[in-house]
């Protein structure tokens, strides 16, 4: 399906629900989200850096895979429906480091991801325990490391790194006639896009910087507290 024919699947659900959003029951929401990504290729990348310096490197870089963070938003329950919308922001850091051995002074290459998004779900209440949603949103991946011999981070990239993407979920209630109820919620993301690594490449110094392309798919899981009358 193509992203523009999403976009107006979705909207209209979004229409039909604001029409009728002043009967709506409101609540605010908050938790943790872990999420994994395969991130194949940008992976690759690492490997590519570990064995280009591996004279250097003690402790070489890992794969990235999992990223963990805290998720708030809002949601308006119209009976067997729901509208919810979500801000997330999602952290790792990879490191690699060595003693030179033509130097003898430290080797390091140090970088802090940040993966935060925005999204709308339309959720349909099966039953009063379990609710699934499928949702559209945007996201944008931040690269940064220390400026040498400081304690500021800079940005590898020179433009924005932003991905439109659909995502399905399924919610859990574990308490729903709790006051505070909470819930389980595996997802999975599909980024509609492949974002370009080049920046990452030259950072690392490798010999042969090619503009990897990564999608940073992804599944995980997050735990959310539900605040508001149900």
């Amino acid at each position: 399906m193509h992203s523009n024919t999403i976009h107006q699947v979705i909207l209209s659900l979004i229409f039909t629900l604001l029409c009728h959003i002043a009967s709506a029951q409101l609540n605010i929401k908050a938790g943790f989200t872990s999420l994994y990504t395969p991130a194949s290729n940008h992976n690759g990348i690492i490997a590519e850096f570990n064995t280009q310096e591996q004279a250097r490197l003690q402790n070489p870089m890992s794969d990235l895979h999992f990223l963990n963070g805290l998720q708030v938003g809002a949601r308006y329950q119209f009976s067997s429906m729901a509208l919810d919308f979500t801000w997330e922001n999602v952290l790792r850091k990879r490191t690699g480091n060595g003693e030179d051995p033509n130097t003898l002074t430290l080797f390091e290459k140090e970088y802090f991801y940040n993966i935060n998004a925005l999204s709308i779900n339309i959720e349909s209440i099966i039953n009063e325990n379990i609710v699934f949603g499928l949702g559209i949103g945007r996201r944008n991946l931040r690269i940064r490391r220390y400026i040498n011999g400081s304690n500021v981070r800079i940005d590898l990239f020179n433009e924005q790194q932003q991905q439109y993407f659909i995502q399905a979920k399924l919610m859990f209630v574990l308490s729903p006639d709790a006051s505070t109820p909470i819930a389980l919620v595996p997802f999975y993301t599909y980024p509609l896009k492949h974002l370009g690594l080049a920046e990452f490449e030259e950072d690392l110094g490798l010999n042969n910087v090619t503009d990897t392309k990564e999608r940073f798919t992804s599944f995980g899981f997050s735990i959310v507290y539900y605040y508001g009358n149900r």
